[in-house]
């Protein structure tokens, strides 16, 4: 045997385990542990979906909630069918129970709105996604969220109530506008969207606490934003609102006059939006009896909504005009130049001036055969606005008339010229008159009067122009000059004057001397040939004789 074969080591079995394997198994014991300690304080993933991940960084954007750090986005990605952002963020562990199934979350960006410029501070930090806690109290199911690119005009958590309005109304109210009540701000509009399928607009209201407690079921809605000018027999009133609702709409709300609050809704109860407040006071009239009346006059200016009074008193409103049906088509009514008009008599509005309830529309069937007529009236000439008046008019007393008339369905009243027609009407009459009229022989008599008078005016022309009355006027200047002459020289202290007065008085002596010689000749008149005898001296007469 060689040596070789001799020298074979001997092996010993070792029953346990060597040392050396305590360092690797410590040492995955806290790589597991760090492992699972890394994961278990990563808090909840969550899910955003947007249009575009403009400034979004991963590993870099912060998610915050009240300006304080709460995750960061972890990734960045495309969706499948590449028509969304998909970005997935961590939040922190102690920060988890801000994220609720009814949580939202927005891009924070510089940007101009009706609050002013916001997001200024992101100019040098960079844009972060902002997380508002909802408070949906149920387990959490891990649904994508909506990254919007605006922040809510509400937070899901503040306390108020939302509702819901509906409008057919043409025009919008955008999205952040003002809701008031009696022109104080208590809420806004948190969303503005069409409905096609019943081509309607639908509004979400919120109104903060505590003016949730105004929103009652007797509150109606109407729009605002717009400078209301009306006219009216008390003069022009003139209603501007605030320069924000003035710029951006706004809705208003309250109770109609007379009618008590109500009891409160529940959330997202649905309301109807009026065009503006005096619409509201008609809603409240629900019970009504409709009219048909028939109009031989234009109805321009009549329009749904006008009032139908009796001696001023509203007691309904104009339901439709025209009203056309098809059994009132089919008579062709436009032959016989009727205009069907339909009314709603409503006894609501005399609650306050009736004591006990009255059947208005039955007093108005049976006051007919008295003389009760309607007829069109002029609410405003400068707007040409009409309204239906009811009144007696005397000679329609003691008519024929059946209580129950009715056409295509509809009680009736009768109708009466307005009295602008008649006005028109003998306007018209007067007009036709007046072309009845000889105008034509008239005329012609006026032009041949008016032909003889420019040939008189042509041939005093002529003589005016001749030299002979050209002339006229120097020499009667002359003779003018000459009488004032004349006159002159007889004034008092003038020669002529003077010499005038000395021969009068000459005058005045010889004919004193004169006198005896002519009072002789007055007894004889041959005095001057044969002596004149004498005459005695007249004796005197004793008293009595």
């Amino acid at each position: 045997m060689s040596a070789l074969s001799r020298k074979i080591a001997k092996t010993v079995k070792i029953d346990r385990i060597s040392a050396i394997w305590i360092i690797p198994i410590v040492t995955l014991g806290i790589g597991i542990w760090m492992l699972y300690s890394h994961f278990a304080e990563q808090g909840k993933s969550v899910t955003l979906l947007a249009h575009d991940a403009s400034g979004i960084v991963a590993g870099k954007t912060v998610i915050r909630s009240r300006s304080v750090d709460v995750g960061i986005v972890e990734s960045v990605t495309l969706s499948k069918d590449y028509k969304k952002v998909v970005i997935h963020g961590r939040i922190n562990k102690d920060m988890e129970p801000l994220v609720k199934n009814d949580s939202i979350f927005w891009i924070v960006k510089p940007q101009i709105g009706r609050e002013g410029v916001t997001g200024l501070g992101t100019l040098l930090s960079g844009v972060y996604i902002e997380l508002v806690a909802g408070k949906d109290q149920s387990d959490f199911n891990d649904k994508p969220f909506s990254l919007s690119d605006t922040p809510p005009l509400t937070a899901p958590n503040e306390a108020g109530i939302r509702i819901n309005l509906e409008s057919s109304q043409s025009g919008v109210i955008p999205r952040g506008a003002s809701v008031l009540f009696r022109g104080y701000r208590v809420g806004n509009v948190e969303t503005s969207d069409f409905d096609i399928q019943s081509r309607k607009m639908k509004y979400q209201l919120f109104i903060s606490k505590p003016y949730d407690t105004l929103i009652t079921q007797n509150v109606r809605f109407w729009k605002e934003g717009g400078v209301n000018l009306s006219l009216s027999s008390q003069g022009a009133n003139l209603d501007i609102p605030s320069i924000d609702v003035l710029l951006s709409g706004g809705i208003s709300f309250d109770v109609p006059d007379g009618t008590k609050f109500g009891e409160p809704v529940k959330p997202f109860a649905t309301y109807q939006l009026y065009q503006n407040k005096k619409s509201i006071q008609d809603s409240q009239y629900t019970d009504y009896h409709e009219f048909l009346l028939f109009f031989n006059d234009s109805i321009s200016g009549l329009e749904v909504g006008a009032p139908v009074e009796y001696r001023g008193i509203r007691i309904g409103s104009v339901s439709q005009v025209p009203f056309y049906t098809r059994k009132i088509l089919a008579t062709n009514p436009i032959s016989n130049h009727n205009i069907p008009v339909l009314i709603r008599i409503e006894p609501g509005r005399l609650s306050d001036v009736l004591e006990q309830p009255t059947d208005l529309a039955k007093i108005i069937i049976n006051e007919q055969h008295n003389g009760l007529r309607a007829a069109l009236k002029s609410a405003n000439f400068i707007t040409g606005a009409l309204y239906i008046d009811l009144n007696y008019y005397s000679e329609y007393q003691n008519t024929p008339f059946e209580t129950q008339s009715q056409a295509f369905g509809y009680d009736t009243i009768m109708t009466v010229p307005a009295g602008l027609s008649q006005l028109q009407a003998k306007l018209l009459q007067t007009l036709d008159n007046f072309n009845k009229l000889p105008l034509d022989k008239t005329v012609n008599e006026l032009n041949q009067s008016l032909q003889k008078s420019q040939k008189l005016l042509e041939s005093l022309t002529a003589i005016t122009n001749s030299k002979d009355m050209q002339n006229l006027p120097k020499e009667l200047k002359t003779t003018i000059e000459s009488l004032n002459k004349t006159l002159q020289s007889l004034q008092p202290g003038s020669a002529l004057h003077n010499q005038l007065q000395t021969d009068l008085q000459k005058f005045e002596s010889m004919m004193d001397q004169l006198s005896p010689v002519l009072d002789t000749l007055n007894d004889k008149s041959n005095s001057l040939i044969f002596a004149a005898p004498k005459k005695q001296d007249p004796q005197p007469k004793a008293r009595g004789h």
